[in-house]
């Protein structure tokens, strides 16, 4: 005869290792910056005017998704410090969520996330294989043997 289960039975505990799997996320992002984004524009804004222009989509389309008149965004784009109308960082959203462009994140982030040293291993494996057109620019000056 089996013992009728009461409070005072014991519980048995399972090993959560075995039974529980770790939920693996399958989306990792990787930045893939553009070589020079940083020395092609001067800002966040600049980068996100240079977009508007070559996207192919009209402004006033833009514009229109991010609520606003084209002659408001355009003149959000100017950076008139002069004029009260600003470029936020909503705008910026509403700018993300129409076109789907990331190049302005990419932007701020090959500005600000590289680290120092990671800059100075960039130019490194820059030069090492810049070396034998180097090489070859000097003999052919006649200055290296």
């Amino acid at each position: 005869m089996m013992p009728r289960a009461s409070f005072f039975w014991p519980v048995f505990y399972r090993n959560l290792g075995e039974t529980m799997s770790a939920v693996i996320d399958s989306t990792q992002l990787t930045l893939d910056f553009q070589p020079g984004l940083t020395e092609l524009r001067t800002s966040c804004l600049d980068c996100v005017d240079a977009q508007i222009k070559n996207c192919g989509k009209p402004l006033k389309t833009i514009a229109a998704d991010m609520d606003m008149s084209s002659s408001e965004l355009s003149r959000k784009l100017a950076a008139n410090k002069d004029d009260p109308r600003h470029f936020t960082l909503a705008d910026l959203e509403k700018y993300l969520a129409s076109t789907g462009d990331t190049t302005p994140i990419l932007y701020l982030a090959q500005k600000y996330c590289v680290s120092n040293v990671v800059k100075r291993d960039q130019a490194l494996t820059a030069l090492a294989n810049m070396a034998p057109q180097i090489q070859a620019l000097l003999k052919a000056a006649g200055v290296a043997v």
